[in-house]
């Protein structure tokens, strides 16, 4: 055993607690209401926050000095007073804002909670259920779609498919499985009014949530949305199929493409967004390789395991693995789209 002091990595491990910390700190800000309380009321004391959220004031003042430190909130150690600068409201209380982070900083601790179910399936295989995960990771996943879809799919992406939205201009029949609590498909029904929206997924509550964000976002005119699982076949014939974020979470990967190419018209397109993916796995490097890889152990991975299937995984579906998977299940052609984004890749296929 070497006596040299491994200093790098010892700064690393502090960071890495600290980091961990954060999390759970922004967590309980956001769900308890506390960052949207600062960016309401301004310069407030930990005593004026709990007077006005009903709670504690001793967890809240401790709370404080612990987020103050992470550098998510501003403080006057003078005055005691605490307040969200522009730039901290932005990724923490902007609702559906192009920077929020509070749907990610959610995700991952509520993600991170089925801590002995994971550990169990170490042993005995399997994997988390749907049913294992708090409501709070669904509510998590609704926010990050909504500031993903809203800002990056109608703004930035679609306009690099003109074909795409030409059709959808005319009025087409457009189906998104897995959709989630429907925040893609809410987001381009909104957009494109002509067209017909169906929106699919296996998780009854998430058809439930989405049928109420359509009313709330007007668009329930042209806009359904059905409970349905990939092993049930093609429910119909579609002029476009698009999947966010599905297909490396499948059971079956191979088996899902095949009924997306089932469920699409003659001269149909598939849309297709999914996690950016080195062949290698250890070379999706940086923090977001590793939030990824951590990601899939706790969700994406053990999730499609605990369904019988593969578990492909969050970083699974690489540009040659979706390439080789596409031939497979028939089709001719597979166009990754230039976007940049640090977590998204976009394909059209044919």
């Amino acid at each position: 055993m070497s006596d040299t002091k491994p200093k790098a990595l010892l700064e690393q491990a502090g960071r890495d607690m600290a980091g961990a910390v954060s999390v759970r700190l922004c967590s309980l800000g956001i769900e308890l209401g506390l960052f949207k309380d600062l960016h309401t009321h301004g310069r407030s004391t930990s005593a004026q926050l709990a007077a006005r959220l009903q709670l504690n004031e001793r967890y809240v003042r401790e709370w404080l000095h612990g987020i103050v430190l992470s550098g998510y909130v501003m403080f006057d150690k003078a005055t005691r007073e605490a307040w969200l600068s522009p730039d901290q409201a932005q990724l923490l209380v902007e609702d559906g804002g192009r920077f929020a982070q509070y749907g990610a900083f959610k995700l991952l601790n509520s993600a991170l909670l089925p801590y002995e179910k994971l550990r169990e399936a170490f042993k005995s295989g399997g994997g988390v259920g749907f049913e294992d995960y708090p409501p709070a990771l669904w509510q998590a996943l609704d926010h990050t779609g909504c500031a993903r879809y809203r800002n990056f799919l109608v703004k930035d992406w679609l306009p690099h498919i003109p074909a795409l939205t030409q059709r959808l201009k005319k009025g087409a029949r457009f189906a998104d499985f897995g959709c989630g609590t429907g925040r893609s498909t809410i987001e381009l029904a909104k957009l494109f009014p002509e067209s017909e929206f169906i929106g699919y997924d296996a998780f009854s509550p998430n058809i439930e949530q989405a049928g109420v964000n359509a009313k709330e976002a007007g668009v329930d005119r042209n806009i359904t949305f059905k409970h349905w699982n990939m092993d049930e076949g093609s429910p119909g014939q579609y002029d476009i199929v698009a999947t966010f974020d599905l297909i490396h979470d499948l059971p079956n990967p191979a088996l899902g493409l095949r009924t997306l190419k089932h469920s699409m018209a003659q001269d149909g397109m598939f849309l297709l967004m999914d996690i950016e993916a080195t062949e290698d796995p250890v070379d999706n490097s940086g923090p977001y390789g590793v939030f990824k890889l951590g990601i899939s152990l706790h969700f994406c991975m053990t999730t499609s395991m605990w369904q019988g299937g593969e578990g492909m995984g969050t970083v699974g579906l690489s540009d040659s693995v979706l390439r080789n998977l596409c031939a497979e299940a028939g089709f001719s052609e597979v166009q990754k789209i230039n976007i940049k984004h640090p977590l998204n890749s976009l394909y059209l296929i044919t």
